[in-house]
């Protein structure tokens, strides 16, 4: 399978549907074009397992899974500072792994805490604008094989910007570089500036401006709310569902009821940071 080398002449969401397809296992790698030259926070990773997302390695910003917690109200101030304290003592173990062996969160609300901050990983990668690709095929990495399952393809695929819904391919070779590559390239054409060889074009962060209204819709009907529903109708809707579906109102609910409350749980998460991003 033969990848585009520069994310410029593709999508984000097609190379994932690509290698979904293929059901491949390895590292997704984009070297953002438009950091300064050798720092840390140009290159992005996405594992996949069986064409699945496992895990996302990124310097963009995504709060820690104990800010999370808290922030959603599932993780009360002393467990909160409990989890500081072993990371402060230089506990090695991830926080997830913390919160669960010392108690201080039931493990499927960690579980889908931690599909939630994988996914906001993902998200702030969408919003690349260029990149070199590069991918490497591999058996699945420690971070793959966590116990947390893996995104599904309606978690990566559905409502992403597709390369054939948004730029006609007679233009993908003569995008302009956002104006920020002035910093780190002179001789890139400036984002007010046409193209020397052609006629004035939309800006190459054009594809980014498509919107997605499938995806709010989803994620707005998980929640049981029209499509014109306010930030506070949003977060009424979701901590009552939350309330319902916590892991801790159904202990002694059985296996199959738990594990179907996780799951849906884990959906209005997700759609709850759709919607508030």
């Amino acid at each position: 399978m033969i990848l585009p080398s520069r994310l410029s002449a593709t999508t984000l969401g097609d190379l994932l549907g690509r290698l979904y397809r293929q059901r491949t296992t390895g590292t997704l790698e984009l070297t953002d074009l438009w950091a300064p030259p050798g720092a840390a926070s140009s290159r992005h990773k996405i594992h996949l397992a069986s064409g699945l997302v496992s895990g996302v390695e990124t310097s963009r910003p995504a709060p820690p899974l104990g800010e999370l917690l808290r922030r959603e109200g599932f993780l009360g101030d002393p467990a909160f500072r409990a989890l500081l304290r072993h990371l402060g003592d230089g506990d090695p173990r991830p926080s997830g792994e913390i919160l669960v062996a010392e108690r201080l969160a039931d493990p499927s609300t960690v579980e889908a805490a931690l599909r939630v901050q994988l996914r906001m990983k993902l998200d702030a990668l969408f919003e690349l604008e260029d990149a070199v690709v590069a991918f490497h095929t591999a058996r699945p990495t420690k971070l793959a094989v966590r116990r947390i399952h893996p995104l599904e393809p309606h978690d990566f695929l559905v409502g992403r910007p597709r390369l054939r819904d948004l730029v006609p391919a007679s233009e993908v070779r003569h995008r302009r570089a956002p104006a920020r590559a002035q910093r780190f390239y002179p001789g890139a054409p400036k984002a007010d500036e046409a193209p020397r060889h052609e006629p004035s074009r939309a800006s190459s962060s054009s594809r980014f401006t498509h919107p997605i209204p499938e995806a709010k819709r989803r994620a707005l009907e998980k929640l049981g709310l029209s499509e014109a529903a306010g930030q506070d109708e949003v977060r009424r809707a979701f901590r009552k569902l939350a309330i319902e579906l916590h892991p801790d109102r159904h202990v002694t609910a059985p296996a199959a009821t738990r594990d179907r409350n996780a799951a849906r749980f884990a959906e209005v998460s997700a759609a709850y940071h759709v919607l508030v991003a």
